[in-house]
Formats: structure tokens, C-alpha cells, sequence
């Protein structure tokens, strides 16, 4: 695997979390420990690690932000572990807009969300976001994920 692959395997992890929360409603916790992973393997090929520690320190602030997302109980764990991972990967520089992107598609997404179900969902079906009440932040992390990585 080269350094140049280890952001694209990041992106799967992202569209894949996206894909099975809306589905189960649930962030596995094995998906929520890759990009952990795919940092640890970036340290280990990087050649200069400046920019990485940068970037642990973005993600603790993150991490310190989904703590108190998950107290006040508007997050579940594994999005906060999602989110954590995912500020290993959206370089410092675009950390702010990958925020403002973040808070966009959350805000629109949470409509689009709400509307789609009141058409089309119901309790009997095996889509977690159509059965139910509930609004899935990986998709909102990931988007926002994907951007930062790849398109800002």
C-alpha cells in the first residue's frame, strides 16, 4: 500500500459507515477502528511526520467536541469515533471548511432526511432511517470527510 492509497482506503471506510448506519443505524465498532489503522500504517511510511502530528492534534479537539456531542446526547460513539478518525485525514488547513461543510449537510441533510421518511417510510421497513426517528451523523461526517480529503 502506498501513501498515496492510504486517503482512498480512508474514503471507503467513509461511504461504507454512511451506507451502514443508514441501513442499521449502527457504526460498527471494527469500521470505526480502520481509520486508526490507516493512520498508524501513514506514520509508519510517512517520510516527514510534521504535518501528522498537526493532525492528531486536530483530532483530539475533535474527539474532545463528540464527548460532548455524546453528554448531551446528540451523537451516538461511534459517530464520535467516525468523527475522530476522520480528522486524522482532512489536512489542517481545510479543517474549518471541512466544520462548515460538516454543519451544512447536517442541517440540510436532517430535512432531506425527515421529508424522504415522511414519504416513503415505514415501520416495517429494513432501512433504519426509514423506520425510524433518527437522524444518521456518519452521513454528515462523511460527506464533509470526503471534502476535506478530497475536493477542497
Amino acid at each position: 500500500m502506498t501513501v498515496d492509497m492510504i486517503p482512498l482506503a480512508m474514503g471507503a471506510v467513509l461511504v461504507v459507515a454512511m451506507v451502514l448506519e443508514i441501513k442499521t443505524g449502527r457504526i460498527p465498532n471494527w469500521l470505526t477502528l480502520l481509520p486508526f489503522l490507516l493512520f498508524a500504517a501513514l506514520l509508519v511510511v510517512s517520510g516527514d511526520r510534521t504535518t501528522l502530528y498537526w493532525q492528531m492534534g486536530l483530532a483530539v479537539g475533535v474527539f474532545v467536541f463528540g464527548l460532548v456531542m455524546f453528554a448531551l446526547g446528540g451523537s451516538g460513539a461511534g459517530a464520535v469515533k467516525l468523527m475522530t478518525g476522520t480528522a486524522l485525514f482532512v489536512p489542517l488547513a481545510k479543517a474549518g471548511y471541512a466544520a462548515i461543510i460538516f454543519f451544512l449537510v447536517f442541517f440540510i441533510s436532517s430535512f432531506v432526511f425527515v421529508q424522504i421518511r415522511k414519504a416513503f417510510g415505514s415501520e416495517n421497513s429494513s432501512w433504519h432511517l426509514m423506520a425510524n426517528a433518527v437522524l444518521p451523523l456518519s452521513f454528515s461526517i462523511g460527506v464533509a470527510g470526503l471534502t476535506g480529503m478530497f475536493w477542497l
